[in-house]
């Protein structure tokens, strides 16, 4: 059985690879500003939008699922580091967003990964 720190990093890998996949530039993992930490700030050409991603995963739904995890409060905390982010880097696109990569890792089987744009 992984630690829970063994698990959220296998989230966050997973996550950016499917994030890579997708088209993004990962620009910062794991950056730590006010009040907290932003999992992923990634690039999305699609958009030109900088993008802050919360990476959420679960071995099993005892306490909620991976979406259910990210609460008002926690949009609000991701906004203000986002803004920090934002201030402390030379990166600029035409729009900014919250998205939340939800991971849910069950067993044996395959790994679910659900990347949800705009979540606040």
């Amino acid at each position: 059985m992984r630690t829970r720190n063994e698990t959220g990093r296998l989230g966050e890998d997973l996550a950016v690879r499917c994030l890579e996949q997708d088209g993004y530039e990962v620009l910062d993992r794991n950056w730590y500003g006010p009040g907290g930490e932003l999992d992923v700030v990634a690039y999305d050409p699609a958009e030109d939008a900088v993008v802050g991603i919360e990476v959420k995963t679960r071995r099993t739904a005892t306490y909620g699922t991976p979406h259910e995890a990210v609460t008002p409060k926690k949009v609000q905390r991701l906004r203000v580091l986002l803004a920090a982010w934002l201030a402390e880097h030379d990166v600029h696109a035409d729009g900014v967003r919250l998205d939340l990569v939800a991971v849910s890792l069950r067993g044996d089987e395959p790994a679910r990964v659900d990347h949800v744009a705009g979540i606040g």
